[in-house]
């Protein structure tokens, strides 16, 4: 049982406490959002005014919740296990700049664009209330949301 415990601790699969009452959240999220309307006000739509109903979930859903457990709950999760992983740089975890760094080589797979290398600053916010509350919930939250938000911009005001 202390395994398993430790396991979903480490991955982040536990409920924080508080969430909805943490300022810092409640700005990440209402900030986050506009960034990303705002944005897409900029940039092409990239193809997503055709989109159907399920590339739409999957980007709201699916994509914030597979991408924060393996990069929020595994990478980051596994080395802020280790002592350099806690490290602290203006604010941030080593684990996160790390995690941030991955998440955005992993876009760049799929997307060469500015919005592509973009990605990493929310990448440091998701990993920052991933350390903050020791839960995926935040980071899935925001990153879902972000990605809802972009819709507004490409279907009416590119």
């Amino acid at each position: 049982m202390h395994e398993s415990t430790s396991l979903r601790a480490q991955l982040g699969l536990i409920a924080p406490k508080r969430l909805m009452s943490d300022w810092q959240f409640l700005l990440a999220l209402m900030a986050g959002c506009l960034v990303s309307v705002v944005l897409t006000a900029f940039f092409d739509g990239s193809g997503w005014q055709d989109a159907n109903l399920l590339a739409i979930l999957s980007l709201i859903l699916w994509a914030p919740v597979i991408e924060e457990l393996a990069f929020r709950g595994v990478v980051q999760g596994w080395l802020s296990g280790n002592s350099w992983g806690k490290r602290g740089f203006a604010g941030l975890s080593c684990a996160n700049l790390i995690a941030a760094l991955l998440f955005s080589a992993w876009h760049l797979v799929y997307r060469a664009d500015l919005i592509a290398w973009l990605v990493f600053i929310p990448a440091l916010v998701f990993g920052y209330f991933r350390d903050r509350h020791g839960s995926l919930v935040p980071c899935v939250i925001l990153h879902a949301a972000y990605n809802a938000a972009l819709l507004p911009g490409w279907y009416f005001l590119s």
